[in-house]
């Protein structure tokens, strides 16, 4: 779901901040900009950083993509992913005169491999009809969701067309989300929780006690729901009945 990204860009451009934009499940998606729609990664901000994990709406099995309007970047971008080399391995190959490369700056091997490419440029022609194929069943959610107290499906703002790559609902209070995830789980549905909160993990935690309360009870009080491009409504009913009958259940 793309962030109000034009007014984070306002107190970037104001304070004279970077803005990076974390774009890694938005391929698809969509943001209204200066009265047209356009597509996240344009970019607004100073770069754009995507990623194509499997699970993600469009992959080339693992890896990732940045998108930058900053010419200087670009070019220490294209350095960095290949050993920090002066020249590429392509330019080498293909020069008709010996060159020496140089390794002026640490660099890593961040490469995306051909096949991997080939796979994405597939991808990218077919994401229109993945993205479509999944707000239809997002809309489907959302209908079928409409009558169920205390169970409230994300909503997508005016500004912005989400690529859906997760249908997250809210619980009703009062009701235990482990309880609500094993009790689907038992009839067949998988589910997961709504978000993770680095914070609150070992390797980030801190002794001040440090809170998110916004993104806390995002992840102890919502959950995802099944949403792929093969779904139809009955499989769309059959999740919606199942949360129905276990939140009932449980008292919600």
């Amino acid at each position: 779901m793309p962030c109000d990204l034009a007014a984070l860009a306002a107190v970037a451009h104001r304070h004279g901040l970077p803005l990076v934009e974390d774009a890694a499940c938005a391929a698809g998606s969509e943001i209204l900009w200066a009265g047209a729609w356009e597509r996240i990664g344009r970019p607004r901000g100073t770069v754009a950083c995507f990623s194509f994990h499997p699970r993600k709406v469009m992959s080339t099995g693992d890896g990732g993509m940045l998108t930058t309007n900053d010419p200087a970047l670009d070019e220490r971008f294209r350095l960095l992913r290949q050993h920090g080399m002066s020249m590429s391995d392509r330019a080498r190959h293909s020069a008709t005169e010996v060159n020496f490369e140089e390794h002026a700056v640490l660099g890593y091997n961040y490469r995306m491999t051909d096949i991997q490419a080939a796979i994405g440029r597939v991808q990218l022609q077919r994401l229109p009809d993945i993205v479509s194929a999944r707000r239809r069943i997002a809309n489907l959610y959302r209908d079928a969701l409409v009558d169920l107290p205390g169970v409230d499906p994300l909503p997508e703002p005016a500004w912005a067309r989400s690529n859906w790559q997760s249908y997250i609902v809210g619980l009703p209070d009062g009701v235990d989300q482990r309880r609500v995830m094993q009790g689907m789980l038992d009839r067949g549905v998988a589910t997961r929780r709504g978000i993770m909160c680095a914070h609150r993990e070992q390797p980030y935690a801190r002794p001040d006690g440090y809170r998110l309360p916004v993104s806390e009870a995002a992840q102890d009080h919502h959950i995802i729901l099944p949403l792929h491009t093969e779904m139809v409504e009955d499989d769309v009913n059959y999740v919606v009945g199942t949360i129905r009958h276990v939140c009932e259940s449980l008292g919600g």
